[in-house]
């Protein structure tokens, strides 16, 4: 090779190796972030039943007509528990049932209606939905942690009871169970009673609703 082509081939083999050098140098533009956590704490609902009346008076739970006997039901949400809303399932035994239903046909009411005049209570809790042996109430508005809810203060056994209404081997027990479920998701401030309903429902999809 003469000494023209070399100087030639050198040069060329000069800016290829300069080609290959920059285009290994193009990189894309990056950047990394120092890590976030994300840490999520776990709601709870948490409430307690109680029935200081029902418990301190043992003795006053004749079913006589125009009486009226202690039953106070009192649901409690705990502290660091979530608000919520809270219902209460009223059970009866069979000859409640029928002792209701008589009362209902003597008076010509329909049977929510025969219920609130047995079951007295400053709240008025709304008879959400019937069942063949019980009722579930609620009331309007779900209550923050601390609060606490009385369903109804006292059995009151109607006037218009008879004697023949009432057996006397017969067994009248009722069983009280609290239930309750978040408000966050439920909670509308302008459309309460519609709140109230789709909590209930979101607890127990498989009730009618009375309304």
């Amino acid at each position: 090779m003469n000494a023209k082509k070399k100087i030639v081939s050198i040069a060329l083999a000069a800016a290829l190796a300069a080609t290959a050098i920059v285009g290994s140098s193009l990189a894309y533009f990056t950047d990394t972030t120092e890590e976030k956590t994300n840490t999520f704490t776990v709601g709870n609902v948490d409430i307690t039943l109680t029935e200081p009346k029902w418990d301190a008076d043992i003795n006053n739970k004749d079913l006589i007509p125009g009486k009226t006997i202690p039953k106070d039901p009192t649901i409690t949400v705990a502290e660091g528990s979530e608000k919520a809303y809270t219902f209460m399932k009223v059970q009866m035994s069979a000859d409640f049932i029928d002792l209701l239903n008589k009362y209902a046909t003597a008076t010509k009411k329909e049977l929510p209606a025969a219920v609130k005049d047995w079951f007295t209570s400053a709240v008025k809790p709304k008879v959400m939905a019937i069942g063949a042996d019980y009722v579930i109430l609620g009331v309007l508005s779900p209550k923050e942690a601390g609060q606490s809810v009385t369903y109804f203060d006292e059995v009151k056994v109607p006037a218009e009871v008879t004697q023949e209404m009432i057996k006397a081997d017969g067994t009248y027990e009722i069983t009280v169970t609290a239930y309750a479920i978040q408000a966050e998701g439920f909670y509308d401030e302008t459309d309460k009673p519609a709140s109230r309903e789709a909590a209930f429902k979101a607890l127990f999809p498989d009730e009618v609703i009375v309304k």
